[in-house]
């Protein structure tokens, strides 16, 4: 299914998060441009090119102050039920109410078992997508989302879970991932579909790994 939705793609794997990028969520100096301020905190963990484009990149909307979507697609290809939270969010606004969605045990709302995938969701864009970020987390604790959080996925990064099938036991951890962020305008694009993939890591000393790539909303089907 995934090879017919476009073959233009950014992919990378996740990484570790940067003490830098959480000094970006809470840099404000007075009479200083916004886009200043962000471009001088995250210059030291990426370009400035790169730190620009992700405070200056288009949100999508067709009329001023309005914002387009990111669809979403999650894929487990691991022998686990996988509990995280995700969303998306502008690191700029402290009191801004992220975009959230979170993954949990059977009978807790929506879930990821072992070898699926999820339907694909929506959210608005934003200026970063965070799987299990310090900073979404933050967010979502610290302004109204909405809705109850889920306790078990309100967790930094992801965590595999054996279930037993009737429920019977409580589930057993088999690992963790670090947590992972992509930033609009340079690892993806107000529009485009957001694939996440939980893979078993077969290198590195993480028994399980996050690859992310984006399909942008050109891309023909």
């Amino acid at each position: 299914m995934l090879e017919s939705m476009g073959t233009h793609r950014n992919t990378r794997a996740a990484v570790p998060l940067t003490g830098s990028r959480d000094r970006l969520a809470r840099g404000r100096l007075a009479g200083t441009p916004l886009v200043a301020v962000a471009v001088a905190a995250c210059a030291t963990s990426m370009t400035v090119v790169g730190c620009s484009l992700a405070v200056t990149a288009s949100l999508g909307g067709t009329t001023a102050g309005d914002r387009g979507s990111v669809r979403l697609l999650f894929i487990n290809n691991t022998p686990d039920t996988v509990v995280f939270s995700a969303g998306t969010f502008d690191p700029l606004d402290e009191q801004s109410v992220p975009s959230l969605v979170q993954f949990g045990f059977a009978g807790s709302g929506l879930t990821l078992g072992p070898q699926s995938e999820s339907a694909i969701g929506s959210l608005p864009c934003a200026r970063v997508f965070s799987l299990g970020g310090s900073r979404l987390l933050a967010l979502a604790e610290a302004n109204d989302t909405g809705t109850a959080l889920v306790p078990e996925a309100s967790i930094e990064g992801a965590r595999f879970f054996a279930e037993s099938p009737d429920g019977s036991a409580a589930p057993m951890m088999d690992g963790s991932t670090l947590p992972f962020e992509a930033d609009l305008g340079v690892d993806f694009s107000c529009g485009a579909l957001l694939i996440v993939r939980f893979e078993i890591n077969d290198v590195g000393p993480s028994a399980f790994r996050i690859d992310f790539e984006f399909v942008p909303s050109e891309s023909t089907r």
